[in-house]
């Protein structure tokens, strides 16, 4: 009887962690294709649905190299950064990521992945993108953008 509550017990967490992978494999799914809405809102410059990946708290912090070699902060609130990405007379922003790394715990992710900015064809800059999301009602909004920037060493563009 012992042996048969042991293996009881162990089918139990066996199900219990194959349905937690399943999970997490949605929420991952799920995650990766609100990243997509927004670069996607983005290259199409579709202020209304940009807007919508958003969280009303989000953040964006953007690291820019200054003349003098040291490092610029750049803190825009996710409206910022929309009005900016959609700025009509500025240039159509075509960001595709690649290689992302995912990490979840509950109601939050954080996607860590390189990045590759082209402007009318050509690469304008590159480097990395963190991410962070969080769930509420039910979907993943972005929360926080950080980002490295460099104009060299960015290759090709990409074929993904």
């Amino acid at each position: 009887m012992k042996t048969l509550r042991i293996a009881l017990a162990a089918a139990l967490v066996f199900v219990g962690i194959s349905r937690s992978g399943q999970a997490q494999q949605t929420d991952s799914s799920a995650v990766l294709s609100a990243l997509n809405g927004m670069l996607t809102a983005m290259r199409e410059r579709n202020a209304d649905a940009l807007r919508a990946t958003f969280h009303p708290a989000a953040r964006m912090t953007l690291l820019r190299p200054t003349q003098d070699g040291s490092t610029q902060v750049v803190v825009l609130t996710g409206a910022q950064f929309v009005d900016a990405a959609m700025n009509p007379q500025g240039p159509v922003l075509d960001e595709p990521i690649r290689n992302p790394r995912l990490q979840l715990d509950g109601d939050l992710a954080t996607v860590w992945a390189e990045y590759q900015v082209r402007v009318e064809g050509k690469v304008s800059h590159c480097g990395f993108d963190a991410f962070q999301l969080v769930r509420t009602a039910g979907s993943w909004k972005i929360l926080n953008v950080s980002d490295t920037f460099r104009r060299t060493g960015c290759g090709p563009i990409w074929k993904l």
